[in-house]
């Protein structure tokens, strides 16, 4: 008697995701974990941004993506290839690094036998005035430079929407802080927009479709306006409005008043506005496929219903990654070093007795955001609000959620760069402080221990420091004490 034959297992599909710590790739990170069709290989230049959770679960390589044969060894024997999902320029180098980049990524994988490159596009830009804009285009030109040796897939929107992409904190800072909207012409801006969860579900799919040629899609939605973008997060959060249109600011004073209502700092809020009045001037590019028919079971969501989700993850403190996870730099593996030639240090001691080391490390890494900082929060905001007026980003950035930190994670006007469970925090000034700072917290026995070490540069970082020992006095030795106080009181 026959058998049936039986089909063969199907092959895991082989990914390599590329700047796994950024806004999109952590999100792109775990939905991936979460397949076990898929075996996934990560390239990144600092494992500890991407969680412990991912131990086991996927191969890492963690080193300088610029290093041609570290991506020469990642991209070997790889089905699909991720390119680096959107970043946030700092100045003219980032532009020519992420160009460096994207030709060593492309050539890479050609050589490394990748079957496709799927990556982020925008759907303006190749004749824009946004230096932004003008790179991305450029990258994804060179990207898909070599039809003739390696297929690509360009998903073209302009802006994502959920919780913790830059234009979502934008608007809903705008909605949420400014009751009296003067809405200049730049907000007249119709940006391609995509719910960060639609956009994840484009570029997970389009790792299978069949491809018999490189393809342009434009998973844009029909464009809003940023007004109207704002009057619907408004209308969502529940917060009544007036909205004045107004002509008299030019993009420095818009710019200005962007930085002092969101947590953007002035350089961004610059490029942003500079952004969107280059959509505003340019259109439309050239048409690619509709995302509708090379995805027809993709149902996108409404910006209703984007901005209206958005809300609620961080009603539920579920916020998974922030635009701040793109920022352009990286999080040194040197900092006890640097750390070590710092010319002023303010230590204070608390101990805390019986009360088990976990539930003060708990307090440790509760504070800053919603929480503030105990008895002298005003303080920090007053701090903050002098370098919003610098060009920092302030205190307003707060915190991804109430109560998780990770490396890299913002902490109003500090980064996490180390964080060992029950026994220390780190964190790096990204307030201007004329050279560089940290605040450590650290616990030893049944003490905790708090540093914080600045190196300054030149004259002003002297002044600087000693501009500021007064309020250490009282600041930090009530930071400790707090702590301490919080760790013992009862859940």
């Amino acid at each position: 008697m026959g058998h049936a034959a039986s089909n063969p297992p199907k092959a895991p599909l082989r990914v390599l995701l590329t700047r796994p710590d950024s806004y999109l790739g952590l999100r792109l990170m775990h939905r991936f974990l979460g397949d076990p069709d898929i075996r996934l290989r990560l390239l990144t230049r600092d494992a500890r941004r991407i969680g412990e959770e991912v131990d086991g679960l996927a191969e890492i390589m963690e080193g300088d993506p610029l290093d041609e044969r570290l991506l020469s060894r990642a991209s070997q024997d790889m089905d699909v290839a991720y390119f680096p999902t959107r970043f946030l320029r700092s100045d003219d180098a980032d532009d020519a690094e992420n160009l460096m980049f994207a030709q060593r990524f492309r050539d890479a994988c050609i050589r490394g036998g990748v079957g496709r490159i799927v990556f982020l596009g925008v759907q303006g830009g190749a004749d824009a005035e946004s230096g932004e804009l003008r790179t991305l285009s450029d990258v994804g030109e060179i990207l898909s430079g070599r039809p003739d040796a390696i297929r690509t897939i360009c998903l073209r929107n302009d802006y994502i929407i959920g919780s913790g992409s830059m234009l979502f904190e934008a608007l809903r800072s705008l909605a949420r802080y400014a009751p009296v909207l003067l809405a200049p012409p730049w907000m007249e801006a119709r940006p391609a927009v995509t719910g960060v969860a639609d956009t994840l579900e484009y570029m997970i799919r389009a790792a299978r479709i069949p491809l018999d040629r490189s393809l342009i899609v434009d998973i844009g939605l029909p464009p809003r306006s940023i007004r109207e973008l704002v009057d619907i997060t408004g209308r969502t959060m529940g917060v009544r409005r007036l909205t004045i249109r107004f002509r008299g600011l030019g993009q420095r004073g818009a710019a200005l008043l962007l930085t002092l209502v969101s947590p953007l700092s002035w350089r961004l809020a610059f490029s942003f506005i500079g952004t969107m009045k280059a959509i505003a001037k340019s259109g439309a590019g050239p048409a690619g496929e509709p995302a509708n028919r090379v995805f027809p079971d993709v149902d996108p969501l409404s910006p209703e219903r984007a901005i209206g989700r958005a809300l609620l993850a961080i009603d539920e403190d579920r916020v998974a990654s922030r635009w701040t996870d793109s920022l352009p730099g990286h999080v040194g593996t040197d900092t006890d070093a640097e750390m070590a030639r710092a010319k002023f240090r303010d230590v204070r001691t608390a101990r805390f007795g019986s009360v088990p080391p976990s539930r003060v490390f708990r307090a440790i890494t509760s504070i800053g955001g919603e929480q503030g900082w105990f008895t002298f929060d005003f303080l920090w905001r007053i701090r903050g609000f002098m370098d919003k007026m610098v060009g920092g980003y302030g205190i307003s950035v707060g915190r991804r959620t109430s109560d998780k930190l990770r490396v890299g994670d913002f902490l109003d006007v500090w980064k996490v760069v180390d964080i060992q469970e029950d026994r220390r925090l780190l964190l790096e000034a990204q307030m201007k402080v004329a050279g560089k700072a940290w605040l450590e917290f650290r616990i030893e026995g049944d003490t905790l221990l708090q540093t914080a070490c600045h190196v300054p540069e030149g004259i002003p970082g002297h002044i600087y420091w000693y501009s500021m020992v007064p309020f250490h006095a009282f600041i930090f030795t009530d930071m400790v004490r707090s702590i301490v106080r919080r760790a013992g009181k009862p859940d």
